[in-house]
């Protein structure tokens, strides 16, 4: 019986569970061929998953050949902003910058001084429990001579100590000051206080302890970087590099270049460029190497022999996406041939890095115009197609992701269709044994009673 212990065939002599089996192996090949389409589906989902990820990265490869806008101006891509830069001393230090501006080019000065920080210390010495501020209360007086601000008074705590008047000045993060105690003596303290960012702006000078401390004496005093162009034509920078003199680069003088004259250069860095060129190329026939892997028909290779087929074997979609990609590399009789890339018989882009880097010694404006003309169509291809909301890769997706949502609902009616079905054959079956056992026994009842009848004759 459903749902019980049962031993088939016990009155008939019939494998009934086998029998049951196989009955609602019939019944259930409808939910099998469901089953299978789901299994399907689900593949193709993730073959066009994969297909999204590979075409996700010509986009991003695209994006560091092709201009940006920011706050409405248009800069140039980083493949293309990207610079190298030479000094002639190796006490000048010449850094790259992406710059939007960096054209090639020099610029020759001479140092005249570096950016320093202002640093004085207390011209006597106190103990350390010594009160060295003027009070109670205990208040400093801090004036920024070049800084073209009012004086700060600074409230000292505690008992007015160096170490009170180095926490009190620490405490305050604006004054951009830095304060030491040092023992110069066994039981002598003296309190140095230095800017924490150089130029002439930070000079500073503090009064409210002379009393105790004397007047303090410099150590170094805060002064701006300075170079000459020539002939007296000088340019100062507060935070010791010029990063506008020369677009492209960022110049800082060390204190080994005073007085020496230097030339900075500045070059278009054709590496990234021929590096960004080649990660496309690569992300194109990698894109490419994906959709025909995921779509791919093999025949088999003798009489009988089954052949194999990807998950997204025949769909348009796929074959339009890869058809594009290959239009994408010419276009209106354009061919980035010049800069190296070019359309092999395989199917598949070649890079050629020499012919690249030939152009863009030569021509560097016409090699990024090619290649940014190449990058702005495929870009677009890969867009069309992986767009989160819009791509006809993303939309293949969701309309097989609610297939298969639609047939695991389907699926889940026949099982309890299935369920209800063997329920029904198990108590048939059931039926079927118990009437037969009650035959069988009314049979031997007959026969017991026919054979004690008296025999005539």
């Amino acid at each position: 019986m459903a749902g019980g212990l049962s031993i088939g065939g016990l009155s008939s002599g019939l494998d009934t569970t086998t029998i049951i089996s196989q009955l609602m192996s019939v019944e259930s090949a409808s939910q099998t061929q469901l089953k299978s389409r789901v299994s399907a589906a689900e593949k193709q989902v993730t073959a066009l998953q994969s297909i999204n990820t590979r075409l996700t990265s010509i986009t991003s490869a695209a994006a560091k050949i092709l201009p940006t806008t920011f706050a409405g101006s248009t800069v140039a891509g980083a493949a293309w902003s990207a610079t190298t830069t030479t000094s002639s001393s190796p006490a000048v230090t010449a850094t790259a910058v992406s710059s939007a501006d960096a054209r090639p080019g020099s610029v020759t000065f001479t140092v005249n001084q570096v950016a320093t920080t202002h640093a004085v210390v207390a011209g006597r010495a106190a103990a350390a429990d010594e009160t060295v501020v003027a009070g109670p209360p205990y208040e400093v007086s801090i004036e920024f001579p070049n800084a073209g601000t009012d004086a700060v008074r600074l409230m000292v705590g505690g008992s007015g100590t160096v170490r009170d008047v180095a926490a009190a000045i620490n405490g305050d993060a604006s004054l951009g000051m830095r304060a030491t105690v040092l023992q110069t003596a066994p039981g002598e303290y003296r309190l140095q206080v230095s800017s924490t960012t150089p130029g002439g702006a930070g000079a500073f000078e503090i009064s409210g302890m002379e009393d105790a401390l004397g007047e303090e004496v410099l150590l170094r005093e805060g002064q701006d970087a300075e170079i000459d162009l020539g002939n007296g034509f000088l340019l100062t920078s507060s935070t010791g590099s010029f990063d506008d003199l020369l677009p492209g680069a960022s110049i800082r003088p060390t204190d080994a270049a005073l007085g020496q004259t230097v030339t900075v250069g500045v070059a278009r860095d054709g590496a990234a460029a021929s590096t960004a060129a080649k990660n496309l190329v690569d992300a194109v026939n990698v894109s490419l190497q994906e959709l025909r892997s995921q779509s791919a028909s093999t025949p088999g290779t003798t009489a009988g022999t089954a052949g194999s087929s990807g998950p997204l074997a025949g769909d348009g979609v796929v074959r339009g996406t890869i058809q594009k990609l290959l239009s994408a590399v010419s276009s209106s009789g354009v061919s980035p041939a010049e800069a190296g890339i070019e359309l092999s018989r395989d199917g598949t882009l070649t890079f050629d890095q020499a012919r690249f880097d030939k152009l863009m010694a030569a021509d560097p404006v016409k090699a990024q115009a090619l290649v940014s003309g190449l990058a702005t169509r495929l870009q677009d291809v890969a867009k069309e197609a992986s767009d989160p909301t819009k791509g006809t890769i993303t939309t293949s997706i969701t309309g097989r992701r609610s297939t298969v949502s639609d047939l695991t609902d389907q699926i889940g009616r026949w099982d309890t269709r299935l369920s209800l079905r063997r329920e029904t054959l198990e108590r048939q079956f059931s039926a079927l044994e118990t009437a037969l056992s009650g035959m069988k026994a009314q049979s031997s009842y007959l026969a017991s009673q026919i054979s004690g009848l008296p025999s005539w004759g």
